[in-house]
């Protein structure tokens, strides 16, 4: 019942905040009548909760109250969560904590800012690896052999969403050398976010900080005052788990990354035979 119970809740999602007893029975592959059994069982139980007006499922308020007490619980959302307090409270946007379970990330804590206009954090939501602040930073450090976590393809979510892999590497390339992953509504055509890792004691980036904002907010001169804000609480995280960072040095750039690459490798050498 239990490994049942996860099926269907796995089924809802931001996407599908809502589904029918009948699509539910479909994506399944099951019976209807067993299928409706099952739903009420778990109505009854507090899992899901029934609108009569639209015939549809959708989780229960029973999940969230065990949603927060598992926030509360964990270690690392406990240490890091007075962290977001101080992103959310400087930033002005919206602080989340992302971590990464295989293929999976997902945003195991929350701390909305004071701003009218807010972009809605979803706790327990899966940001996407490759349209994700969150996202690209849990797989910028990947090693090479994990990159095949990402699929052979990447889903479009926006016209903006970044479906070609070569040109994510490229990016990943990037957001290890600046520590800062920057999503452009890639997910949500019209929410930015802006991510940096924290590093924990074995020298993994354990978990991501970011921050999300409506594109309205998103000019040039914006994203240059919230870097360093993302950036020092994602080093403020790694402090707080005794981690150290990690820090790219232009030589760790692929070969892909040009010729350019590789001439500013030699002169830094240069420079330093130098000196």
């Amino acid at each position: 019942m239990l490994a049942t119970l996860n099926t269907v809740l796995a089924l809802f999602s931001e996407r599908s905040p809502e589904l029918a007893a009948l699509d539910i029975a479909e994506r399944l592959g099951r019976p209807r009548s067993s299928v409706y059994r099952l739903l009420r069982t778990f109505e009854q139980t507090g899992f899901l909760d029934y609108d009569e007006r639209s015939g549809r499922y959708r989780l229960g308020i029973r999940l969230a109250a065990l949603g927060a007490l598992a926030q509360q619980s964990s270690p690392l959302q406990r240490a890091l969560h007075p962290v977001l307090i101080r992103l959310a409270r400087d930033s002005g946007e919206c602080a989340t904590l992302v971590v990464r379970s295989g293929a999976i990330a997902t945003t195991v804590d929350i701390v909305y800012a004071p701003q009218p206009l807010v972009v809605p954090g979803v706790l327990g939501g899966h940001p996407p690896l490759h349209a994700s602040a969150g996202g690209k930073v849990l797989t910028a450090w990947l090693a090479d052999g994990e990159r095949g976590l990402l699929g052979e393809s990447l889903t479009r979510y926006t016209p903006a969403t970044i479906t070609d892999l070569p040109t994510l590497m490229a990016q990943l390339d990037d957001v290890r050398r600046s520590g800062v992953a920057i999503a452009r509504g890639e997910w949500y055509a019209d929410v930015y976010g802006m991510g940096a890792p924290v590093w924990d004691h074995t020298g993994a980036a354990t978990a991501a900080v970011t921050i999300g904002f409506p594109s309205v907010r998103a000019g040039a001169a914006r994203l240059r005052q919230l870097k360093p804000l993302v950036a020092k609480a994602a080093a403020e995280g790694t402090a707080v788990l005794g981690g150290a960072p990690r820090v790219s040095t232009v030589e760790e750039v692929p070969a892909r990354a040009g010729a350019s690459s590789h001439r500013r490798v030699a002169s830094d050498r240069r420079r330093r035979r130098r000196d």
